[in-house]
């Protein structure tokens, strides 16, 4: 049993609002929620069928948030199309996350053209990285910048956008470390590396997991799985997390074949039972690694 001493460097597991997008409620989320053993919701604020429509957060905002917390639920983290201090309603959004205690949120993405030097188009990224910085101070706000994998993203070898981001204060804008993308991008253990040296700027987590799988045309593609299934080292990242003191969010995408919940549906193809019971099932994987290390 934790002590009261260590308990606060427990972490809790979201689950992502995305993949319940078939369920239109607040209430329905909850319950659905709890019914899997997550600890709180990341609620999308995107266009239909985001469960927020972003030019009405004010007024949907509050209420679905209330209705959450209400079933004993944490609501730390929005998911919403920012990319700017001037994308729209982004500031709207933010004062309104804010006033709900809401701090966390993602943020992205950025790509390269590969056409181009790469040098140049990160200083470019400096000034509009600082006017976010600044609004995001002006609300208390941190933007999470989601990791991917792949040529053209941004971020994807962490050091590139890290050289960005360390000019500006972690409190206002840091990465959201995909774990399943970061393995992709850094094989071979590499992905800790980028962790280590990110550490300061590692605003929140993703978790997901995934295989690398030959096509019939014989070319390699990604392939998502649930957790534990792929390359993925769970209790490696949970050691990691713990070591660098991580308390930021966390949370659970479960993109891998579930009935369209997975590609934010309105509706599923499969029984309510079976397609909660895969992301339940991850939840207490992942929940597991955690407790390995203590961080649960």
């Amino acid at each position: 049993m934790r002590n009261e001493a260590d308990a606060s460097s427990s972490l809790k597991i979201d689950t992502y609002s995305r993949h319940l997008q078939w369920l239109r409620t607040a209430d329905e989320v909850a319950n659905a929620a709890r019914d899997m053993g997550y600890d709180g919701v990341d609620v999308t604020v995107r266009p239909a069928p985001g469960h927020i429509d972003p030019a009405r957060v004010a007024d949907e905002l509050p209420q679905f948030v209330k209705t959450i917390r209400s079933h004993g639920l944490q609501v730390l983290t929005i998911t919403c199309s920012i990319t700017d201090a001037d994308s729209p309603h982004a500031e709207n959004i933010l004062r309104t996350a804010s006033e709900l205690d809401i701090h966390h949120y993602w943020w992205g993405t950025f790509r390269y053209d590969q056409s181009k030097p790469i040098g140049p188009q990160l200083d470019a990224l400096k000034p509009r990285v600082g006017k976010l910085a600044a609004l995001n101070a002006k609300y208390g706000m941190t933007a999470m910048y989601h990791t991917y994998a792949g040529s053209q993203m941004v971020g994807g070898a962490i050091w590139d956008f890290l050289s960005v981001l360390k000019e500006f204060d972690p409190a206002q804008v840091g990465f959201h470390y995909d774990i399943g993308h970061m393995t992709i991008a850094g094989g071979n253990g590499t992905w800790l590396t980028n962790l280590h040296a990110a550490a300061a700027y590692i605003a929140g987590v993703s978790v997901k997991d995934a295989v690398l799988e030959r096509t019939d045309a014989g070319q390699w593609r990604v392939r998502w799985v649930p957790l534990g299934q792929g390359f993925v080292q769970l209790q490696q990242f949970a050691a990691a997390l713990k070591q660098i003191n991580f308390a930021g969010p966390v949370e659970i995408q479960a993109e891998y074949p579930n009935g369209g919940a997975e590609n934010a549906q309105d509706h599923i193809t499969l029984p309510r039972v079976q397609v909660l019971g895969a992301m339940k099932k991850d939840q207490e994987v992942l929940r597991g690694a955690l407790e390995k290390v203590g961080l649960a």
